[in-house]
């Protein structure tokens, strides 16, 4: 059902029902594709949205890139919005979703980095194709290869690492998140993965 203010006393009703009334009708053009209702709904709630999220995370990063990623979401799925709930409720829901399934990605990168320090003492495996490692090594950007050697082949902390170049712990972060992301696709085993770091963190 769509609200339209043109068949409705408009300036009789109360702030809220105004509100709401704007609000279903947002809904009613996102499903239609109305781009500039988007960049609307985008303007009015990606700070709020932000906020709630660093407040759940203590994260800039988990919160910029939950985020971007609802309001993806949001255009891709515009056309199953229900008319039944507000959009700032949809909204809050997509982010909600999407917010576990980071942090359940981010928990497994937590477990890979556990079996890497675990496989640190153990003696290093035979035959291991280090070459595939150091190619995906070098495949990083400058800066991230830097920040990856840095924490996990010199132990340095996020917050040293923010410091001996000048950027913030946020962007050591992101770089260590993306480096993990471009190892693991390198290899098809995490054990295999794991080994071979503490192969190369050992020698």
């Amino acid at each position: 059902m769509k609200y339209r203010t043109s068949q409705i006393n408009y300036f009789k009703l109360s702030q809220t029902n105004r509100r709401k009334i704007l609000k279903m009708e947002y809904i009613a053009e996102l499903t239609s594709g109305c781009l500039q209702t988007f960049q609307s709904v985008y303007r009015l709630y990606n700070q709020k949205l932000y906020a709630y999220i660093l407040k759940k995370t203590n994260s800039e990063y988990m919160a910029e890139e939950v985020v971007q990623l609802t309001f993806i979401r949001l255009w891709e799925k515009r056309r199953n919005l229900s008319a039944e709930y507000s959009i700032s409720a949809q909204i809050f829901k997509m982010a909600g979703t999407i917010l576990i399934d980071q942090l359940r990605k981010e928990a497994i990168s937590q477990k890979h980095l556990s079996i890497v320090e675990t496989e640190r003492a153990k003696p290093a495996a035979p035959d291991l194709d280090l070459e595939i490692l150091e190619q995906a090594i070098e495949q990083m950007a400058p800066v991230r290869k830097k920040v990856f050697k840095l924490s996990k082949l010199d132990g340095y902390s996020y917050k040293e690492i923010a410091e001996l170049l000048s950027i913030s712990p946020k962007t050591v972060e992101n770089h260590m998140t993306k480096a993990l992301k471009q190892l693991r696709a390198a290899f098809s085993s995490i054990i295999s993965l794991a080994i071979i770091m503490s192969t190369i963190i050992n020698r």
